[in-house]
């Protein structure tokens, strides 16, 4: 389990998220993963790193932060994270 982000099993990976400076106090007191650790940025932002797998269930997590975590690495990561907004795009109704 200390491997995963959540329920999935993956191989793991070394995760880099960027916190925005408004996001950064709530995410100081969130336990993203047991091995998570935090990088405070001179402009306020907040660099969070862990290694874990489970890449589509930390997309579904980035939805909940609202757009306040910008997803750095690993790239498998970054790529998945654009599907899954794509695919969240294309099931809105035009408009």
């Amino acid at each position: 389990a200390a491997n995963s982000f959540g329920i999935f099993q993956q191989e793991p990976f070394d995760v880099i998220w960027r916190v925005s400076p408004d996001a950064a106090n709530d995410a100081r007191e969130h336990l993203f993963h047991p091995s998570q650790t935090f990088e405070d940025q001179p402009d306020g932002s907040l660099l969070v790193r862990f290694r874990a797998g489970g890449l589509l269930e930390m997309c579904w997590h980035l939805f909940t932060w609202g757009g306040a975590i910008q997803v750095l690495g690993p790239p498998e990561l970054v790529e998945l994270a654009r599907e899954q907004v794509e695919r969240f795009r294309a099931a809105l109704p035009p408009g």
